[in-house]
């Protein structure tokens, strides 16, 4: 089957009617409307088995040109947008930030004098629609660093098909940047990271923070500079924090939990430390099998210097994958602690996952369900384990999308993912253990081998309990 033209069709994957969520509109970029679903559709082949998205609709096609209307339900990851949003328009009076603008100034940490600040880098660094960008900072210690990647969706092109479903604008990245909240809630004596300094490269390119081009897509221009964009916020703290750090922390959730992946060993190379770990939350990196090389490419990190000249090969070939380019910081960095949040069926990884494959004409792969879903998650964790002892996860019951941008991270246990119920392991208190190299892989529930047809509330007896092992 000969693949669309570029921007033939803009793939909103909206469920019809989908309101924009309050009271910030997070709504993704707006999508280009080229008509009925029959219009889109004249502009496949006609053979093969294809499928072409318009407003929301999915229309699948059989080599006799038939096919069937189906609907990709409500996107599960504007759910967790608007509940960012709300979080932070209730936040506003009592905590905001400060701007700062490096044509202007140095804008030093010293210069904040504590306060959480927006620094504006300019040079090539921009959002999805245009918006100059800024990264946020939250002062804390100077030898303490947490860099922390935003999440907010993505944005790509799939043999001709082009899915808009990222924040694409500062207004859209400040509302979710987490701040005063789980991580950054400086006021809970529980929090770790109380005294860090907190970068965090704010969201807006929709790239997972590794794109390095602008896409031309149905004559529109978007920028994809999420490299550029978090290279400016690493840049300024490496001018600012401690030559060598007590503490160093690299984690993000959602798209950041990739771009977590993607920058960690260069990270580490960059940032000389007594102590390292890298956190990731709420995105285990399962994507249908050759979607994410290309992808990677087509957003234009293969040539990025995150990367090793043998894993940009791989790039340019589509080849590599956020797993890739983990494991590879992981076995480069043994005395370094690695350790997943993931929810055991995550309703937006899950939702993203079937985008992805639909994008790509994979409508069989389009039909996972939570507990395939697990088991695919179960496998990559007992591939990490088996390979890798400076890795451990805590697994929670539940969809819940991200945990350490809000205050769920205080609450939450490995029983319940809304933290409505107390017992379990507390993922505060794993975090915590985590930090000090004292964790072990955490789960509630039945330990049987993994298979889909348990369900999604047991355990991997293959990954509980595995001790964190910072030794070698």
């Amino acid at each position: 089957m000969m693949p669309l033209a570029l921007g033939a069709c803009f793939l909103s994957l909206l469920a019809p009617g989908l309101a924009a969520p309050t009271p910030v509109d997070v709504a993704p970029v707006a999508k280009v409307d080229l008509g009925a679903d029959e219009e889109c559709l004249a502009s496949t082949s006609t053979g093969g088995d294809g499928a072409c998205f318009l407003q929301g609709h999915t229309q699948r096609r059989t080599g006799r040109g038939g096919g069937r209307l189906g609907v990709l339900e409500e996107p599960h990851w504007l759910g967790w947008l608007q509940k960012a949003s709300q979080r932070s328009e209730l936040l506003e009076g009592t905590m905001s930030y400060e701007e700062c603008h490096l044509k202007d100034s140095q804008c030093s940490l010293e210069s904040m004098k504590g306060k959480p600040t927006l620094v504006y880098p300019g040079g090539e660094t921009s959002c999805m629609n245009g918006d100059d960008y800024a990264f946020a900072v939250n002062p804390g210690d100077s030898d303490k660093l947490l860099i922390y990647f935003e999440g907010g969706g993505a944005c790509w092109q799939a043999k001709g098909n082009v899915v808009l479903q990222c924040t694409d604008s500062m207004e859209k990245g400040i509302a979710t940047t987490g701040l005063g909240q789980g991580f950054q809630n400086k006021q809970d004596m529980a929090n770790p990271f109380r005294s860090y300094t907190v970068v965090e490269p704010i969201y807006c390119s929709g790239d997972a923070h590794m794109g390095d081009r602008v896409q031309e897509w149905s004559d529109k221009q978007f920028p994809q500079k999420g490299y550029a964009n978090a290279n400016s916020a690493v840049s300024w703290a490496k001018k600012n924090v401690d030559a060598t750090l007590s503490n160093l922390v690299i984690s993000g959730f959602s798209a950041g939990a990739l771009g977590t992946m993607g920058w960690s060993q260069h990270l580490l190379g960059m940032f000389p430390h007594d102590k390292a770990s890298v956190l990731v939350d709420s995105y285990a990196g399962i994507f249908p099998d050759g979607t994410e090389g290309p992808i990677l490419k087509n957003w234009g990190a293969c040539s990025l210097p995150i990367f090793s000249e043998s894993n940009q090969g791989l790039c340019s070939e589509n080849q590599l994958s956020t797993k890739v380019a983990l494991e590879a910081a992981m076995a480069a960095y043994p005395k370094v602690g690695f350790g997943y949040i993931q929810s055991k069926v995550d309703g937006s990884q899950i939702w993203f996952y079937k985008g992805l494959a639909m994008s790509n004409f994979m409508m069989g792969a389009a039909d996972i369900e939570g507990p395939d879903f697990y088991n695919k998650t179960l496998a990559l964790f007992e591939e990490y384990t088996l390979k890798f002892p400076n890795f451990v996860e805590i697994l929670l019951d539940g969809d819940q999308h991200c945990y350490t941008e809000s205050d769920l991270f205080f609450s939450a246990t490995t029983a319940n993912s809304d933290g409505e119920i107390s017992n379990g392991t507390l993922l505060v208190q794993w975090v915590t253990d985590f930090l000090q190299g004292n964790a072990s892989s955490a789960c509630q529930g039945a330990l049987q081998g993994a298979d889909p047809s348990h369900g999604d509330d047991y355990c991997d007896k293959l990954l509980t309990p595995k001790v964190l092992n910072l030794d070698r």
